[in-house]
This record gives structure tokens, sequence and C-alpha cells, in this order.
């Protein structure tokens, strides 16, 4: 079978979204089909209109799915709510869920104009509109955690069922460090000999860095390692306000990113709001337990493999004392716990299990 796969960008360093295309398209051809990708930028980049960005989707939809077609696709899988396509993956979740918790990390003053700002709300309404399509008979979503079918009953109750299909992690790429070689990659990263808590992602305001950030000082001799290209400024302003800057490693680039995974006592992921966070698996595979919030589609399994789920995010208080938890915890049953949960969720049976849903759904 011919697949077509529409995305925003192509580009895999750019987060979860990019990289699962790439990896889908290589299991899709490894079971002999055809993939073809078309996106806005990156390696699979064609002509196609961008401006104004509400309209995007409709740009995509009157460009690349009739290429897609004529070049044989006789199925297209989205990302973005692209109307006319067979299936739709909302790698970024249900509009009217996320969007809201994205204003949470700014200021009450600029959340208030955002929200009353009437631009704002006609791009959405937009953007709405297309998802509303998108989901309708006879496509079908790809709900990649529980999260998603939630949120898709609950804001598209019109909806046909989704297939929950969840992401995997590659168990090979993650796994779990020794003592002797957590201290070795401690010593060549020289990384102080103390509890080591670890951040990543680019998106610094909605993956509550700032929360990572003022829980430190009530973790008695911790240092945070954070990596991710988002805008440091604000965060070592904060950093140097609550007295803290001296203990926090800031790393633009992922380069050593396996081995600080490896070498993490606690792994800090405070988001506001996640379809299904591939980090948390990345840490888990590594023998890193999580702390996450219930914002977090995979919330369930990082439950489920002993690390601490958060009610709500934004609170400094209640991650220092998930973290002073699992820092009391032997470190070799919870590296082994959160690594068995990481075993169920192998990345390649995982993309195979999307391979079939989409070469043979009716």
């Amino acid at each position: 079978m011919h697949l077509g796969i529409l995305l925003e960008h192509s580009d895999p360093a750019r987060g979860g979204a990019e990289s699962f295309a790439r990896d889908l398209g290589e299991r899709l051809r490894a079971h002999g089909h055809r993939a073809t990708l078309a996106s806005r930028t990156g390696a699979h980049a064609r002509p196609v209109a961008s401006w104004p960005p509400a309209l995007r989707p409709w740009f995509y939809a009157r460009a690349f799915v009739p290429e897609l077609r004529a070049e044989g696709a006789e199925r297209i899988l989205s990302l973005p709510p692209v109307p006319g396509c067979d299936f739709f993956m909302p790698r970024n979740g249900i509009l009217a869920a996320s969007m809201p918790p994205r204003l949470e990390p700014l200021p009450p003053a600029l959340r208030l104009l955002r929200r009353l700002n009437p631009a704002r709300a006609a791009h959405f309404a937009l953007l709405e509109g297309f998802e509303a399509r998108a989901v309708a008979p006879p496509a079908r979503v790809v709900a990649i955690s529980p999260r998603v079918v939630e949120d898709l009953k609950r804001h598209h109750p019109s909806a046909p069922p989704p297939l929950l299909l969840r992401t995997g992690v590659d168990l090979d790429r993650y796994r779990p460090a020794s003592a002797r070689n957590r201290q070795a990659i401690r010593n060549a990263l020289g990384i102080p000999d103390r509890p080591l808590l670890l951040f990543v992602g680019h998106n610094f305001a909605l993956k509550g860095l700032a929360t990572a950030i003022r829980a430190l000082p009530l973790v008695a001799d911790g240092v945070l390692a954070v990596v991710g290209r988002g805008r440091a400024a604000p965060y070592v302003r904060l950093a140097d306000r609550a007295g803290v800057r001296e203990r926090i490693l800031w790393a633009r680039d992922d380069r050593h990113l396996r081995a600080l995974y490896r070498a993490a006592h606690v792994f800090v992921h405070p988001t506001h709001y996640d379809t299904a966070s591939r980090v948390v698996l990345e840490a888990m595979a590594s023998g890193a337990p999580p702390i996450t919030t219930a914002r977090d589609g995979n919330a369930d399994l990082v439950a489920a493999g002993g690390g601490i789920v958060l009610d709500r995010p934004g609170d400094p208080r209640a991650l220092a004392a998930a973290i002073a938890t699992l820092l009391a915890a032997p470190r070799a049953e919870s590296m082994e716990r959160v690594r068995a949960i990481a075993e169920l969720c192998p990345a390649e049976a995982l993309l195979d299990r999307v391979v079939e849903a989409l070469t043979c759904a009716s």
C-alpha cells in the first residue's frame, strides 16, 4: 500500500512528531509499503502558502492532499488537522483541551490580554473548525494516549471512536547504566557528586522549567541539568533570584542526553500539557524515575512504574516533596521498576501496530 504522511515540518531534530513521521515512513517501507512525506519545511518540504498560520490546514488540504493522491497515495495520515485525509493523529492534542494550558505559564496580565485578543480568538476558531472537519467521518483519529481519547470524546462527541496506538521508545538506544558506568559518566561530564535532577524540553515555559527551578532551593544538595533549545535568559535570572544558579547545568543541545538520562537520579517533567511525553519514556527506559503531572498523556505509565504524578503543574513545593520521595527510595529498585514499564512500550512493536492499523483498517 502507498501511504501519504502530511506534517508541518520534516526535520527529526525538531521534536517527537517529526521523529515519529520519519520512523513510521521507514517502518512502512520495511513492511513492503510505500511512504511519501509532505511538509511545509524540512527534507520533504513542498511549495505551499503558510500565511496566515490559521489557514495552513486549508492550504495543505488544497495543495498536499491532491498531490499525494496524484502520486498514488491510497491513504493519507495527517498530523495537523487537515480535512480530507483518511487518518488524523493530533500529536499536539485536541485544540480545545491543549490551548488553555499553554497560557498558564504567562503572567496573569499577559494571559488575560491573550484571552481577550480578538485576533487570537479568530485564529483558534478557524483552527477548531478545521479540526472538527478532520475528525469527521469517514476519517479516523489515531490517539497516542488515553488523554487524547478522553479529550476527543469531550470536545468532538460525534467523532468515530479513535484508534488508541501509543508511541514507544527505542529500548536499545535508551538503557540503564551500572553504578560504575554512572559514576564514569558523571566524571566525564564534570557533574558534581550530588543528586542529579534532569529536565529535558525545548519549550521551557510549557514544560514547567520555572517550577523546577523554584523547587530546587527546597531540595537539599541537588543539581539540576537542563537540556533544551529554549530561551534561557529569563530562567537564568529566575535561578539568580532563587539563589541556585550555581546548582544548574545548562546544555543547549542533546549531544550528551543519553548519558544524562543514565546518570540522573530523578527526571523532572512538571509539564502544563503533554499529549504523550516522549522524554518521559526515554528517561524510564534509561532507569531514571520520572515526576510528571496529570496533564501528561503518559501519566498512567509513570504511576505504574513507581514514578510520581503531581495533581497539577506550577507547585514547586509539591515537586520538591516528590523529588525527596524518589531520592529516598532504593535506586536499584526504582531503576528496575521504571525500566520494566518502558519495556512494555518497544518502539518497533508499537510502530508495527500503527502500520497495521493504517494499511489494514477498513
